[in-house]
């Protein structure tokens, strides 16, 4: 009976070692850029991308705060979003910047690595005039263009630096100058 009872467990552990690997759910796409416009209420806007898609998903959602407004996000859209894949995150004059990069940096799906850019007429207008945004970007970064990272602009910030972003317009976007970052009023 022991000789069974071990054999039983040793199939199943084995069995259990040739699962498939797991893969992402259907119907769930990944965010490349997003938006943030306001000091409050925030209104983020999320744009998909990747060579796979054709017409990147979109959401919108807006919230008291960033985090209130990050927390409805993954269902604003045609299908959910992960926001497991943001590169850029593009903000609006408006916003309060520290507030946003402090809660991009409590955010485990969003992290550090993400880059932040300017919008010339705030992130929701620029992103709803981009077909695809995230290649527009990519193509800046390729051509030498390289926005600070979220640790970098925050850490300036809080050590009293000068904080220059890259400047966005157009439907490309377009990068059309370098702007100091003003705090306060």
């Amino acid at each position: 009976m022991r000789k069974w009872l071990l054999l039983g467990i040793a199939a199943a552990v084995l069995l259990a070692g040739w699962r498939p690997a797991p893969k992402e759910p259907e119907g769930l796409a990944l965010v490349r850029v997003l938006g943030a416009d306001g000091p409050g209420p925030v209104t983020l806007t999320a744009v998909c991308g990747g060579e796979d898609q054709e017409d990147p998903s979109r959401g919108s959602c807006a919230g008291a705060d960033f985090d209130g407004a990050l927390e409805g996000l993954p269902w604003s859209g045609g299908e959910e979003l992960s926001l497991t894949s943001v590169s850029y995150i593009i903000v609006g004059r408006d916003v309060e910047l520290e507030k946003v990069l402090l809660a991009a940096l409590r955010n485990q799906e969003l992290g550090a690595a993400c880059t932040v850019w300017l919008a010339e007429e705030g992130a929701g207008a620029l992103l709803a005039g981009c077909a695809d945004p995230a290649a527009g970007l990519d193509l800046l970064c390729r051509r030498g263009c390289g926005a600070p990272t979220v640790v970098e602009a925050l850490a300036r910030l809080e050590s009293g630096e000068t904080l220059t972003l890259p400047l966005l317009a157009g439907e490309g976007p377009a990068l059309i100058d370098w702007e100091e970052w003003r705090t306060g009023a």
